[in-house]
């Protein structure tokens, strides 16, 4: 019969293994990274430059934005743009937020330099802020619409 220290220590084991396999598993799903990188968000930063190779599948874009200093309750709109090789406007939008991951996916029809200009306009206050941008394939997260990032 097992002694209550015992039965402490599989249940640790369990919950740690239990822990290891959904982080294990929520990598896999992320699918491969393959381009990225940070972007000041102003109106005059120059685009981020995406080296997309694979056309024809689908890739998925996240963008998380975040602000610096003391204006965190401020408001703001951060818009972007994402553009091809032969400057064709693929995804476009703008929204308001604070702090947010926002996804799109899109399925390039060329290789080469796609270009993401991601623009901050202020509504209230003033402030810097920095956006972090992730291009994978193969990732297979279900993300709602309305899932609050």
């Amino acid at each position: 019969m097992a002694t209550a220290s015992s039965q402490k220590t599989w249940a640790t084991v369990l919950g740690l293994g239990l822990f290891a396999l959904v982080a294990v598993d929520y990598v896999a799903l992320k699918g491969e990274r393959v381009a990225g990188g940070s972007v000041n968000l102003s109106s005059s930063s120059p685009p981020l430059v995406l080296k997309i190779r694979r056309p024809g599948v689908a890739h998925l874009v996240e963008i998380s934005t975040r602000k610096h200093g003391n204006n965190e309750s401020k408001g703001r709109t951060v818009a972007y743009r994402l553009e091809g090789p032969d400057g064709r406007v693929i995804a476009e939008d703008e929204e308001l937020v604070k702090r947010k991951r926002r996804f799109f996916e899109f399925t390039p029809t060329l290789a080469g330099a796609h270009r993401l200009h991601v623009q901050e306009a202020t509504v209230i206050g003033s402030g810097r802020g920095t956006g972090r941008v992730s291009v994978t394939i193969g990732d297979r997260r279900t993300i709602s619409r309305w899932a609050g990032f």
